[in-house]
């Protein structure tokens, strides 16, 4: 099982409350959809047959991060938190 052979990435998530405190009393609130955002999320080329899997029709292994894995979240909000950086603490929570 790819999680429970790899090892946790302790990356710190946003923490509610502190977010939600943040932004009480703002005028305007705006919010952006990560729904589809792990599926942006490149696969190194080497890790790909990690999550290689087999149907009757082939054997397939993603090239964008899907849901589920053990490190998904921390690897996610590392891209934001670096993609968002020169904003963060200013216009975004």
């Amino acid at each position: 099982n790819l999680n429970q052979s790899s090892l946790k990435d302790n990356y710190p998530l946003p923490i509610m409350d502190q977010v939600l405190q943040t932004v009480t009393g703002s005028k305007m609130l705006s919010m952006l959809n990560g729904f589809l955002g792990y599926n942006q999320v490149e696969v190194a080329a080497e890790d790909q047959h990690k999550m290689a899997f087999t149907t009757p029709w082939g054997t397939f292994a993603y090239r964008r991060m899907p849901f589920g894995l053990i490190n998904a979240g921390a690897t996610f909000q590392r891209a934001m938190d670096l993609a968002f950086r020169d904003l963060m603490g200013k216009v975004i929570v």
